[in-house]
């Protein structure tokens, strides 16, 4: 068992520290980037796809202004018609431009569907990856993290991520792609004016550096504020029992005021941050734009430049200033995101599990005889105080063995290590004369049924929570189990038998009944080692004596 946090008692001061979470002071984005590659290589085609058309959108986006920049030159005179009439020379490109429109319409369109489905794709198999990496953590994973802390890295985490992969990445290729052919094509009308639109870059970069610095920050804190508040509600939902009988409802609220209150001021400061960047983008484009309006009718006036140049350069630095405003948007996803990224990233390293053995040894017959021997057996939960110290014993099969001792002396330890939940840290502990860390971990608890005195069901049908996902075992074995347990008479009672729908944690049983059906389940199972830990203490003397008998 790991070392108890100190607390104070419920909605006490130092309960913070159990849902507390560490805010990580420098994020590396390009190892968050390396981290989760992997995950969008299955998709390289689709993505090929979506750059592809958003090379189409770009340069089709830019037929627009040069089309504006040919009719201007019509209106004002300073393109010849050659003998065609004004008109019809604005008709034909007024034409050209809708189709423009269209084609870009469509493009766009094709586009953010692949662009969202891929994302999607690439959510889906990293959520279904976390969740799978987390079934193979050991207990003492879920020792140190909080059940609230893990749902918000399966879901609200995973989502912050899928808007980077949906509408992130590819938004801030196609705005740089934009911001290049954008800026070519000032050059190409007018360098003078173009240096001169140029010279705002460094400044927008400054003010882009200053707002990534605090954005980072914030959105860890965000992230962590969100995390502590999921993992209170889900602690303080599950033990909603002992706050009712124990009457801390107002403390509990005060609790959840106050960290709510942090996660509601943490967001105002991200929103505040932003607030003041994107202004301030605003500000550079409108001071840009003004220096150009003024050297721009001088080039004019002077005779440097035309009229539907300055036009269309006018034109164009709309197209310039809004690539910066759309990326400036994008970077605050892309914040959040990484912040979120840096989250699961530290959940995917973690690499705290009970290893297979390279070669595992196969138990003999495909079913262990039940022999088990504990020999000079050491262990500790959080490697300084033992609480298993030189056990030895053996018992051999169609034995019984009763293990008694007061409070805390590790009766329930010697399940954890017998099942490798934990591993023993001196030691072995033998099934059938086989070291079973040399055993295939399946194998061996497929060996071994525990019926616990915490019974634990889920939001499911009573069929499924008795042979929990292992279809070889038919109805017939199941009334068997619940026979042999004295549980028939009460599921037969049950409304659709087999068929009815347990609530979460078997909320409307009371909790002989969830013993009686856990037992039913890990003897429908038929292990060849049954291991009890208190598993009657919830049913009458009466029948515990005739499930003794039965057994």
């Amino acid at each position: 068992m790991a070392p108890p946090t100190r607390r104070e008692g419920v909605g006490g001061r130092l309960m913070s520290s159990v849902h507390d979470e560490k805010v990580v002071g420098k994020i590396f984005e390009w190892r968050l980037y390396k981290r989760f590659l992997p995950f969008a290589r299955p998709y390289i085609g689709w993505f090929a796809l979506s750059v592809v058309l958003l090379l189409l959108l770009s340069v089709f986006t830019m037929g627009g202004p040069l089309i504006v920049r040919q009719a201007t030159g019509i209106v004002l005179g300073e393109i010849s018609t050659e003998g065609t009439s004004p008109t019809a020379l604005l008709t034909r490109w007024s034409l050209i431009y809708i189709g423009l429109a269209a084609a870009t319409f469509g493009l766009r369109l094709a586009q953010l569907w692949i662009s969202a489905r891929t994302g999607q794709h690439i959510v889906y198999d990293v959520r279904n990856h976390i969740f799978q990496h987390l079934q193979r953590r050991n207990l003492r994973f879920f020792d140190t993290n909080p059940v609230g802390k893990l749902v918000t890295r399966v879901t609200s985490d995973i989502e912050a991520l899928a808007e980077l992969f949906s509408s992130g990445i590819d938004v801030i290729f196609y705005d740089i792609v934009m911001l290049a052919l954008t800026l070519g094509l000032l050059f190409w009308i007018s360098p003078h004016l173009a240096l001169l639109t140029v010279a705002l870059l460094p400044f927008v970069a400054v003010w882009s550096f200053r707002f990534k610095r605090k954005a980072q920050n914030l959105f860890r804190k965000v992230r962590a504020r969100i995390t502590r508040l999921n993992s209170f509600i889900n602690e303080t939902i599950t033990g909603m029992r002992v706050v009712q009988i124990f009457r801390a409802e107002r403390r509990i609220n005060r609790r959840f005021q106050e960290w709510d209150h942090e996660l509601k001021n943490a967001h105002r400061e991200t929103i505040k941050n932003f607030a003041l960047f994107y202004p301030g983008v605003e500000v550079l484009s409108s001071l840009g734009t003004a220096v150009i309006a003024v050297a721009g009718h001088n080039l004019v006036t002077g005779g440097q430049l035309g009229a539907k140049d300055l036009v269309f350069f006018w034109f164009m630095l709309h197209k310039f200033f809004e690539p910066l405003r759309q990326i400036s948007e994008k970077y605050n996803v892309l914040q959040s995101a990484m912040a979120s990224a840096e989250r699961l990233a530290q959940v995917l390293d973690d690499e705290r599990s009970i290893p297979n053995a390279p070669k595992p040894k196969r138990i003999p017959n495909g079913r262990a005889q039940g022999r088990i021997e504990f020999d000079d057996v050491h262990f500790s939960y959080d490697g300084k105080v033992e609480v298993l110290r030189g056990i030895s014993f053996k018992v051999e099969p169609g034995e019984k063995v009763a293990i008694v001792g007061h409070t805390g002396a590790g009766k329930s330890s010697l399940i954890n290590v017998l099942g490798r939940f934990y591993d023993v840290t001196q030691g072995r502990i033998l099934l059938d004369g086989i070291d079973i860390r040399e055993l295939d971990k399946h194998e061996l608890r497929r060996s071994i049924g525990i019926v616990l005195q915490d019974v634990f069901l889920f939001a499911d049908t009573l069929r499924e929570n008795l042979r929990l996902g292992d279809d070889s075992i038919d109805d017939e074995t199941l009334m068997k189990a619940c026979r042999t347990v004295l549980a028939e008479d009460f599921v037969n009672s049950l409304p659709g038998g087999l068929d009815f729908q347990v609530q979460e944690r078997g909320a409307t049983f009371s909790q002989g009944q969830k013993q009686l059906i856990s037992f039913a389940r890990t003897v429908a199972h038929d292990p060849p080692v049954l291991v009890l830990d208190e598993a009657t203490s919830s049913v009458d003397t009466a029948t515990e004596q005739l499930i003794q008998q039965a057994l």
